[in-house]
């Protein structure tokens, strides 16, 4: 009996490190293949000698996805791939893209398209979620989501779907989101368009288009350069 309990012990104890292990890789931004585990996402674009990367892909995303912030007369267009998984991405969404809505959203300059690239299927869910949630509550949603971690290595929904709760979407909203394939299907075409059309590799990625095209950002930068880009591009574009 005791060598029983002591078994069941310690297969508890493999079970905490291996859950500990598998949560501390995906908030650093790792994900599984169906092999092994990769990054997914990179710090800088240091594989790229230059700041940005000029791209010919069309972007194809559906109405409902489509939920930007800005005017529509703005000269330029970011579009920004992100993952809930990935830690570089939480931190351009709380310290650098509320300089970028500062200087750039609220002034007319940029039209600002965020775009989540879901690599599990708690962040599948927590996408589709993100697409339901209401237009108002849209932005402060992709905060939450970034800034709770515990609902992405929760074994059921429970935790996320409360988060929806908190943003004023009922059960039956929450259940209604959750079963609609369309949606499923225009979240995995629009993933598909990304990494295989436009050559989305790694999150955060950004795609800033303009009179004068389209532009690939690959990383997460200092808002400094981000801003000398912009402005410069504006320029071009205006």
């Amino acid at each position: 009996m005791r060598k029983i309990k002591r078994i069941i012990r310690l297969l508890a104890l493999i079970g905490v490190y291996i859950l500990s292990a598998y949560s501390y890789m995906f908030a650093k931004g790792f994900v599984y293949n169906g092999e092994r585990f990769e990054l997914s996402n990179v710090a800088n674009a240091s594989t790229s000698t230059s700041f940005s990367i000029p791209v010919d892909a069309q972007i194809k995303i559906s109405s409902q996805l489509n939920r930007a912030f800005g005017s529509e007369q703005a000269p330029l267009t970011m579009y920004s791939y992100s993952s809930f998984d990935c830690s570089h991405c939480e931190d351009f969404h709380r310290f650098i893209y509320p300089k970028i809505e500062r200087d750039f959203v609220k002034t007319n300059k940029l039209r600002f398209v965020f775009i989540s690239l879901p690599s599990t299927p708690i962040s599948m869910q927590a996408t589709k979620l993100l697409y339901c949630a209401p237009s108002d509550k849209y932005h402060d949603f992709v905060n939450q989501l970034f800034q709770k971690k515990n609902w992405r290595f929760a074994s059921d929904n429970k935790l996320l779907n409360k988060e929806a709760s908190l943003i004023g979407m009922s059960e039956n909203d929450i259940i209604k989101c959750n079963n609609d394939k369309k949606l499923t299907s225009d979240i995995l075409l629009m993933r598909e368009n990304a990494i295989n059309e436009i050559g989305i590799k790694s999150t955060p990625s950004f795609i800033i288009e303009g009179k004068s095209g389209k532009e690939l950002i690959v990383g997460a930068r200092k808002y400094e350069d981000i801003k000398e880009y912009l402005e410069k591009r504006i320029k071009e574009n205006r």
